[in-house]
């Protein structure tokens, strides 16, 4: 039984892996092809994406029409 347990959960743990890695891959492709070059040394290599993050601080945010701070 424990034997099973170790190969399905590794068989899992391997899919999961092999997933992730070629939906990154997939998706550095498509910048790449949108940006027309060679990103190879602007992604951010966790979310596979060049584009920058909109910087937005926590004080534009309203909460029933009032200001945070």
């Amino acid at each position: 039984m424990e034997l099973a347990l170790l190969i399905v959960g590794g068989t899992l743990t391997v899919g999961a892996y092999m997933w992730y890695y070629a939906t990154l891959g997939k998706k550095i492709t498509e910048e790449e092809k949108a940006a027309g070059r060679d990103l190879t040394y602007e992604i951010n290599p966790f979310t596979g994406s060049a584009k920058d993050v909109k910087e937005e601080s926590i004080t534009n945010y309203k909460i029933n029409s009032r200001d945070l701070y």
